[in-house]
C-alpha cells in the first residue's frame, strides 16, 4: 500500500470514526433529554463516544464528535440543550483524555475535570442570569416544585386519598425542600459519577491501545486524611440556627458522605477479593445497596473508620 493509499485509508476510518461517535453520543444524551429518569444511565455514558476516539484516532477526531454533536443537539432540541451537553459531556470528553494522558492519576483526572465543569458550569449561569435578567436559582425551585406537584397529582389519579395522600404530599414537600437546599451538591455528586464511570470505561476499552495509563485498581481508593476535619466541621456546623451558615454545611457534607461512601465500597471490594466466591459475593453486594439504599450509610462508615482501623492490610496471626 503506497502512502497516498495509506493516508487516504487513515482519513477515511477517522470520518467514519467522527461520524460514529456523533451518532452515539447523540443518541445517549437525547434518551437522557427525552425518557428521564431511565435516560440518566444513558446521559452518564454520552461522552464516551468522543472520549474513546480522542485516545483512537487523536484530538482532532474527539473535538469534531464534541462540536458535531454540539450543533446536532442545538438543532433538534435548541440552544440550551446544545450548551448543557457541550458545557457536561463535551468537556468529560475533552478534559478527561488529556488529563489521563499527562499521568494524571485517577483521583486527580476526577477532581480536575469536575472542578472544570463546576467552573465553567457556574461562569454559564452567572452569564445567562446578567443576560436575561432571570435568577436560575428561582427557576431550579420552580421546576423542582413543579415536579412535586406533578407527582402528587399521579398519585391522586391513581386512588390514593385521605389523610394517606395528605401524608404523602407533606413527605414529598420535605423532601423537596431539602433538595432545594441540596441541589449543588446533588449536581456535583452526579458529575463525579459521570466522571467516574467514563474513566472506569476508558481504562477497559483502552487497554490493548497500548497507551499506558495512571489508574489504578478502585480497590486502592483511599481519601486523603484531612478530608475528615471536613467531614467534622460540616456536622457541626448543622447546629447552627442560620442557613448561611447550615446550607453549605449540608450540601459538603453530603459531598464528603460520598466520598467516603466510595472509600467503604473500596475496603469492601478489597475483602471480598480474597474470598473464593468473590465474584458472588460482589453481585451481592451491589444488589443488597439497589434495594436497601439504607446500607449505604454503613458503607459510609467503613469508609470513615478505615481511617484508623487501615481495613485492607492483611492482619498477620500471631504464634502461640
Amino acid at each position: 500500500m503506497s502512502l497516498t493509499d495509506k493516508a487516504g485509508h487513515v482519513t477515511s476510518s477517522r470520518i467514519f470514526a467522527a461520524l460514529v461517535g456523533m451518532a452515539g453520543s447523540f443518541i445517549l444524551f437525547a434518551a437522557y433529554l427525552v425518557i428521564p429518569p431511565a435516560g440518566i444511565f444513558s446521559g452518564l455514558l454520552a461522552p464516551f463516544p468522543a472520549a474513546y476516539y480522542r485516545f483512537r484516532h487523536g484530538r482532532a477526531t474527539g473535538i469534531i464528535i464534541i462540536l458535531g454533536t454540539t450543533a446536532a443537539m442545538t438543532a433538534y432540541f435548541g440552544l440550551s440543550a446544545g450548551t448543557f451537553y457541550l458545557v457536561q459531556c463535551g468537556l468529560i470528553a475533552l478534559l478527561l483524555p488529556e488529563l489521563l494522558l499527562r499521568g494524571f492519576s485517577a483521583t486527580r483526572s476526577i477532581v480536575w475535570t469536575t472542578a472544570a465543569i463546576v467552573t465553567l458550569l457556574t461562569v454559564v449561569v452567572l452569564f445567562f442570569s446578567m443576560t436575561s435578567g432571570q435568577n436560575v436559582h428561582q427557576i431550579v425551585v420552580a421546576e423542582i416544585q413543579k415536579s412535586v406537584a406533578q407527582a402528587a397529582d399521579i398519585y391522586e389519579k391513581s386512588g390514593v386519598k385521605g389523610e394517606e395522600l395528605a401524608v404523602l404530599k407533606q413527605t414529598m414537600a420535605t423532601a423537596a425542600e431539602l433538595v432545594i437546599r441540596m441541589y449543588p451538591a446533588l449536581i456535583i455528586i452526579t458529575l463525579i459519577g459521570m466522571v467516574g464511570c467514563n474513566l472506569a470505561l476508558l481504562r477497559r476499552f483502552t487497554a490493548g491501545m497500548g497507551v499506558s495509563l495512571n489508574i489504578n485498581e478502585f480497590r486502592a481508593y483511599k481519601n486523603p486524611d484531612i478530608l475528615v476535619w471536613g467531614l467534622i466541621a460540616a456536622g457541626f456546623s448543622l447546629l447552627a440556627d442560620n442557613p448561611i451558615i447550615t446550607t453549605p454545611a449540608i450540601n459538603a457534607l453530603a459531598i464528603i458522605v460520598v466520598l467516603y461512601f466510595l472509600q467503604g465500597l473500596a475496603v469492601l471490594s478489597t475483602v471480598i477479593a480474597r474470598q473464593s466466591i468473590a465474584g458472588v459475593l460482589r453481585a451481592g453486594l451491589y444488589i443488597m445497596l439497589l434495594l436497601q439504599p439504607y446500607l449505604a450509610a454503613l458503607v459510609a462508615a467503613i469508609g470513615i473508620f478505615d481511617l484508623w482501623g487501615d481495613f485492607r492490610t492483611p492482619r498477620k496471626q500471631e504464634k502461640l
